[in-house]
């Protein structure tokens, strides 16, 4: 019997192994722009982040954190990883620090945050309605949450991972791609959105498709959620 941290498709050794090699430079460079490309999305609407608190959700590699403008005053970066965060710390510019904790249950006071940052971390979750609620809750009002909503199961993103992503994964010696991608991205876009509009529903709520301009997650690659939280709203229960 094979041993299950060396079985095809582990979500836990993709992520040991070969995650940061995927988003490394490629032969002709195309994968290393479209893994940038939703990042500069995200930040289009922040030229300035000047004496904000910003707490970013689910670090991971510190993918997105080089392009967010500087001039905050606090950047809290956090990831249940505890080994992770420990290994990047270092690299991370000023005023930027790292914490371990859970997304569903987070160590903050309500309303503490300027800006809530959350790149490819909902589709993961167990309970994303939870998710979305907590990070309402640190949410100062008037403040923002930038969220990543991968396209899941769309016909662009199942193409592009055909034509990219499942062959890079191949070649770097990961086997059953499209099994991790099952396991891990357990979210649909069209469960995600519907959630967020409902926990949402009192604040500023935006949806940004990429890279096509219509509103439709089976066509695109991703969406970026854009909430501004509204002076006075919903408790939620």
């Amino acid at each position: 019997m094979i041993k299950p941290e060396f079985g095809r498709g582990n979500v836990e050794l993709y992520y040991k192994e070969y995650y940061s090699r995927m988003m490394g430079h490629d032969s002709d460079g195309i994968l290393s722009i479209l893994w940038k490309y939703p990042h500069k999305v995200m930040e289009k609407p922040f030229r300035s982040n000047a004496g904000s608190h910003i707490l970013e959700l689910g670090f991971g590699e510190g993918e997105h954190i080089g392009f967010v403008s500087q001039g905050y005053e606090r950047y809290l970066a956090t990831d249940i990883d505890a080994d992770r965060l420990n290994r990047i710390k270092n690299s991370l510019p000023p005023h930027a620090s790292v914490l371990a904790c859970d997304a569903l249950a987070l160590p903050f006071e309500d309303a503490v945050f300027d800006r809530v940052i959350a790149t490819c971390l909902i589709a993961h979750l167990s309970t994303p309605e939870q998710a979305m609620i907590e990070w309402r809750r640190v949410l100062k009002p008037g403040g923002k949450l930038t969220m990543y909503v991968p396209c899941e199961p769309g016909f662009s993103l199942r193409l592009f991972r055909k034509l990219f992503t499942a062959p890079k994964a191949k070649k770097l010696g990961f086997e059953g791609f499209n099994l991790y991608i099952s396991r891990d991205h357990i979210n649909d876009a069209f469960r995600v959105l519907n959630i967020a509009a409902e926990v949402f529903r009192a604040d500023s709520f935006k949806q940004v498709f990429r890279p096509f301009f219509f509103r439709s997650w089976y066509l695109n690659l991703f969406c970026i959620v854009q909430i501004t939280k509204a002076n006075q709203g919903l408790d939620h229960a």
